[in-house]
């Protein structure tokens, strides 16, 4: 299964290829203590949890997981070489449907506009896409196959 870092990383590399006007870039901290330096905007991927189905057990024990990510949008009015709508619209096109490594494709959630200020317009996108958490197996305590036969047992 594929590591949240994983899953993270490959939607950082795919925004990054879509829209290389912008930094783009995984942030942890909150959107409102960023520093944007870069002369046109920024896009900040964050992971903000998980949610669980309950759990499942078949040969293994698993449990459906929905992560939840957000993009927020820093964008420059200044020399802005694209406006707010081609960002959101191609920040939203590279994530709806992208499937991350062990996910399902991904879906948006909601779009809000944060607000207006120091030239910056920013923007909030929150999006989910659904995986599987899979407890580790136990090595050596898989059962273990004794005899073959041709005959059909009831």
């Amino acid at each position: 299964m594929a590591s949240t870092s994983q899953i993270v990383d490959a939607f950082v590399t795919r925004l990054r290829g879509i829209l290389p006007q912008l930094s783009v870039e995984h942030y942890a901290g909150a959107p409102a203590e960023y520093r944007l330096e870069h002369p046109q905007g920024a896009l900040l991927l964050s992971y903000r949890g998980s949610q669980f189905a309950a759990p499942r057990d078949t040969a293994g024990f698993g449990q459906q997981r929905t992560l939840q990510l957000e993009l927020t949008l820093l964008l420059r009015r200044a020399n802005a070489q694209f406006n707010d709508t081609e960002a959101l619209d191609a920040a939203r096109r590279a994530c709806l449907g992208f499937a991350a490594p062990d996910c399902r494709a991904a879906w948006l959630s909601s779009e809000t506009f944060l607000g207006f200020s120091d030239g910056i317009a920013r923007y909030a996108i929150s999006l989910a896409a659904d995986t599987w958490q899979v407890a580790e197996a136990a090595i050596g305590h898989e059962p273990v196959l004794t005899a073959v036969t041709n005959e059909e047992q009831p």
